[in-house]
């Protein structure tokens, strides 16, 4: 017997439904100053909240009949002619309900964002299951090596026997099985050959300067969504952090930082700081931070923010530098050091976020690093440790 699964056809409809909306209204939605509110994201797409159908109540609607159907036949004695009666109730044809816009939990938003923007860019598509960001997979490394040091549920128990074996024979001339953990233990660990770090943190910092916003925001939004895809398909966890500065930085939450006020002036220097404060404690991960800005930092902060962008290279393992341009100007400012910068820096990105085919481009360059072809990308794989990972 094949059973209908009437859920997911639901379900699939809906996703059809709100994808062909997105790709025609993503660029307009992703725009609102308030993209999240109470976690979701509210669009403008209707639907029709059918009504149910009742008797008795409401305005009394006219019909026309013979008033005589419970009596059978033809209606004998109403002269052929029908009477006008009073029914209660509404007359479904004419009540269509109240329109309900859409919301949707924010996951799900980027979850179907993603799909609009893989396509309309033309990025790769990887079909390995997603994770989402800060959530710890259940997959464990493999733990193919030993080592002296460990966890005791990672004890190996013949290796750790046979030590102490040994070591009774060798002292005290005696072939006992006397263990001493610190003297005999022997740990599984995974190897260090082949050691991979299994976590990232990503600081994503915002310049919020009065002339970010609009379209300067749809671009930053797109590449986090578009870069969020490719990272939880890379790490089992993804710690992330959000700073916005204008004259100072702040750390927000995910939802404030999705919800900025525009204003106030821009001292790049205070973006870096913040988020290299945020380092604090951080050691078994790769690091990497995304900064968005016009490029105009304030006067009198440009040495400032040249030495603390230099700084922030030597702590993160990569520093992905976003210049919001959509309007396609000419590089400036801040901005132009950077670029100039990071054609001898290997551990430096720089894009020109002018429109969809800068943020393929942008996201081709950030691939790159996963790659052992690039010099200095084995650390990317499952060759070689990463240099900021704290060993077993």
């Amino acid at each position: 017997m094949m059973r209908i699964h009437r859920g997911h056809i639901a379900q699939h409809k809906h996703d059809q439904l709100l994808r062909e909306y997105l790709k025609l209204h993503l660029n307009e939605l992703i725009q609102q100053k308030e993209l999240i509110i109470d976690g979701r994201v509210k669009t403008q797409l209707a639907t029709l909240d059918l009504p149910t159908l009742k008797y008795g109540e409401d305005a009394p609607v006219l019909a026309r009949g013979t008033g005589q159907g419970g009596r059978g036949g033809g209606g004998a004695g109403s002269g052929g002619e029908d009477e006008i009666q009073m029914l209660g109730g509404l007359l479904g044809g004419d009540h269509h309900g109240r329109e309900l816009k859409v919301e949707l939990d924010f996951d799900e938003f980027v979850r179907l964002a993603q799909e609009v923007l893989l396509e309309e860019i033309h990025l790769p598509v990887f079909h390995e299951p997603s994770r989402s960001g800060e959530v710890q997979t259940d997959a464990l490394p493999d733990l193919d090596d030993l080592d002296r040091i460990g966890l005791r549920p990672d004890l190996n128990l013949e290796e750790t026997m046979l030590q102490a074996l040994a070591r009774n024979i060798r002292e005290r001339g005696t072939a006992e099985f006397d263990v001493e953990l610190t003297q005999d233990g022997w740990y599984f660990i995974e190897d260090p050959a082949a050691y991979e770090n299994h976590r990232s943190l990503e600081v994503y910092v915002l310049d919020i300067s009065g002339s970010m916003r609009g379209e300067y925001l749809a671009l930053v939004r797109k590449t986090i969504f578009v870069l969020w895809y490719y990272l939880e398909r890379r790490y089992p966890t993804n710690l992330r952090r959000y700073v916005v500065f204008q004259d100072i930085a702040n750390e927000k939450t995910r939802d404030e930082f999705f919800c900025v006020e525009s204003s106030g002036g821009t001292h790049i220097s205070s973006g870096f700081e913040k988020a290299m404060d945020l380092l604090h404690g951080v050691t078994e991960h790769d690091k990497f931070l995304f900064l968005f800005t016009d490029g105009e930092t304030s006067s009198g902060d440009f040495d400032l923010a040249k030495r603390r962008y230099e700084e922030a290279l030597g702590r993160f393992d990569l520093v992905c530098y976003g210049h919001v341009n959509p309007g396609g100007r000419g590089v400036g400012g801040f901005s132009e050091f950077v670029q100039e910068a990071v054609r001898r820096l290997p551990r430096a990105t720089f894009a020109n976020l002018t429109d969809g085919d800068a943020i393929r481009k942008a996201m081709d360059e950030f691939l790159e690093f996963f790659t052992p072809e690039r010099a200095g990308g084995a650390r990317w794989t499952r060759t070689a440790p990463s240099p900021t990972a704290s060993k077993p």
